[in-house]
């Protein structure tokens, strides 16, 4: 007996490698009579097929299977994490800390996970929010991190971090990277950041490039709420983005507000699945 009823198939947009893959997660999935919906990324792949839109492929499955790297799979995280449904991520990208799914033996590791031989857990997902004037103008979702930089210029910017309304500090830098321990192996690693377990209530801070030497990076806890207030200098514009995938324009003198949704994202990993042993190995530590 399988553990779901019906699964939806998400899969990176515009890269035909995945076709190979897209058919034999729809063989698994029809061997193991678990009914299946296309996204409407797999238009280009699904000939006859009907596809449906992320909306109510989160609304009729009870599982997602997602193919392609890190950034497909961050993408179905944001629009289905309001739905509830469990993901699974098939690697067809490059590096894959979230997609962790084997291509190989025509997905033999996605059979095991339809028989419910699987681990889920769930993963802290922000929500950010830019305000003016009090007014929210613009919002979104990010798993992996959120990022207040100056747009489309390399320049110092200042701003203040206020937690739990409380001003921790004063910034002068490039930008301030806020994110979860999901997306603490990504940009924030690569500017000195910790490395955080995928379980620790916590946010990580990590300021870009800053003016003073003894600015480090902040663990804060989940449940706190974050504020960066974007100075009016000489700055003009400033931009929010979210998971690297959406960007939102701010001025000088928004606040932006971030904080961890109730809701968790729910991933699902094959029965082997040991977190340090992916550090081990997508690090190269030997």
């Amino acid at each position: 007996m399988t553990h779901f009823t019906t699964a939806g198939i998400i899969v990176k947009v515009g890269d035909d490698s995945v076709a190979a893959t897209l058919a034999d997660a729809i063989h698994r999935l029809e061997t193991k009579g678990v009914a299946f919906v296309l996204d409407d990324s797999t238009r280009d792949l699904a000939g006859d097929t009907a596809t449906v839109s992320r909306e109510e492929l989160g609304r009729r499955c009870d599982l997602a299977v997602v193919i392609g790297g890190d950034g497909t799979l961050l993408n179905a995280a944001r629009s289905l994490v309001d739905f509830g449904v469990p993901i699974v991520g098939v690697n067809r990208g490059r590096l894959g800390f979230l997609v962790d799914v084997a291509p190989d033996n025509r997905l033999e590791q996605l059979a095991d996970i339809l028989e419910g031989r699987f681990l889920e857990e769930g993963r802290l997902m922000l929500e950010t929010r830019i305000l003016r004037d009090g007014d929210c103008i613009a919002t979104s979702y990010a798993f992996n991190d959120t990022i207040i930089r100056v747009r489309d210029l390399l320049q110092l910017m200042d701003f203040d971090v206020i937690i739990d309304d409380v001003l921790v500090t004063h910034q002068r830098a490039d930008g301030l990277i806020v994110a979860t321990p999901s997306g603490s192996t990504a940009y924030s690693l690569s500017n000195g950041g910790p490395i955080v377990g995928p379980h620790i209530e916590a946010v990580v801070l990590q300021p870009i490039c800053a003016h003073t030497l003894t600015s480090r990076p902040l663990m804060v806890d989940a449940k706190s709420v974050i504020r960066v207030h974007l100075w009016d200098d000489d700055v003009m514009e400033a931009q929010v983005v979210c998971d690297g995938q959406v960007y939102m324009d701010a001025a000088l003198g928004d606040m932006i507000e971030i904080r961890c949704k109730e809701r968790r994202v729910r991933l699902i990993h094959p029965e082997t699945y040991d977190y340090h042993r992916i550090l081990r190995e997508k690090l190269s530590w030997g």
